[in-house]
């Protein structure tokens, strides 16, 4: 998979979830840029999923938004952010 093609499918991915449609960082796809709002003030839900697509894109780096702990996530959670994160797990990929 080309880079292009990676950034376009982590902002597939990121987009799935309702609260980072519009999060910065999301489209183009830059993911320092999504770690920086992720810890500008955001939410809980808001924050686990930004986690969550950080990690998909690198689960090695030490995001300021900490790491994804899926508990967490299901826990605060709306079935519209539990979906996106299922169907990915039902077919997990990195890019």
């Amino acid at each position: 998979m080309n880079e292009e093609r990676r950034r376009d499918r982590m902002t597939e991915l990121a987009k799935s979830f309702p609260c980072l449609r519009d999060a910065t960082g999301v489209s183009p796809w830059e993911p320092t840029e999504l770690d920086r709002w992720a810890v500008s003030g955001v939410s809980h839900g808001e924050r686990a999923a930004a986690s969550f697509v950080l990690a998909v894109w690198d689960s090695s780096t030490e995001w300021g938004c900490g790491r994804f702990e899926l508990m967490e996530a299901l826990n605060v959670w709306p079935e519209s952010h539990r979906e996106p994160f299922l169907a990915w797990a039902k077919e997990p990929w990195w890019p």
